[in-house]
């Protein structure tokens, strides 16, 4: 969905995974097209799909996909009820010999949030999250706290987590990812300090500096996800 000049695609190796991802992406982020990292997580990842929209409880996919005997759904979500799978090993026999499922929202944390409150069926599922001290390497986006990844990111994190487990072999191959957000970020940044570009940030100023931005007070004062 790029540009010739902007597409890396050619230089991206997907590789399979032993478990599945699905990522429900908000409408507002598929509109972002040439910046979301969902999408080079589908591109990278051979066992993904993408799914669009706000609520979940009536869409067809998404309900065969939770109901499916072939599939043990979890959701990549944090709050009190979901295991810490950093500190938390999970037993051998927690997937119920299924194939792994993890549901993932794709969008701003606002719209994540949203999508959380209007999705039920979701509140249903196990939920998972993890810690990391990994400061995110997405750039051209502002993150509301430090412990905030993006998309692309949490699935290298939850991969690299799984493989500790015992559950994956993705040595080297999950570095794809990475690989894919390093590309992405930095033609962004290529683009909005090239004087010569007029429409790609406008006349807007370049990107500043992760160091110099201040997280925005509302963040101080809400929580960010939905605990239902």
């Amino acid at each position: 969905m790029r540009p010739q000049k902007a597409c890396f695609c050619a230089e991206i190796k997907p590789f399979a995974t032993e478990a599945e991802f699905c990522l429900l992406m908000h409408p507002m982020e598929a509109k972002l097209s040439h910046i979301g990292t969902g999408r080079l997580a589908k591109v990278a990842l051979k066992n993904s799909r993408i799914i669009v929209g706000e609520s979940f409880d009536d869409n067809l996919e998404v309900q065969k996909l939770i109901h499916s005997e072939e599939y043990f759904p979890v959701l990549l979500y944090p709050g009190k009820t979901a295991i810490n799978i950093s500190k938390d090993v999970l037993p051998m026999d927690y997937f119920q010999q299924k194939k792994p499922l993890f549901f993932i929202l794709d969008g701003t944390w606002p719209c994540a949030k949203k999508m959380m409150k209007l999705s039920r069926t979701l509140h249903t599922l196990p939920r998972v999250s993890f810690e990391t001290e990994t400061v995110s390497q997405y750039h051209i986006r502002q993150q509301p706290a430090k412990f905030c990844l993006s998309t692309i990111e949490s699935i290298y994190q939850v991969l690299s987590i799984l493989e500790k487990q015992g559950r994956e072999k993705v040595t080297p191959q999950k570095e794809t990812l990475l690989f894919c957000l390093s590309k992405m970020v930095e033609f962004q940044i290529k683009c909005a300090s090239d004087p010569n570009l007029q429409s790609y940030r406008g006349k807007i100023k370049p990107y500043s500096k992760v160091e110099d931005r201040k997280i925005s007070k509302k963040w101080t004062k809400h929580k960010i996800c939905y605990e239902g």
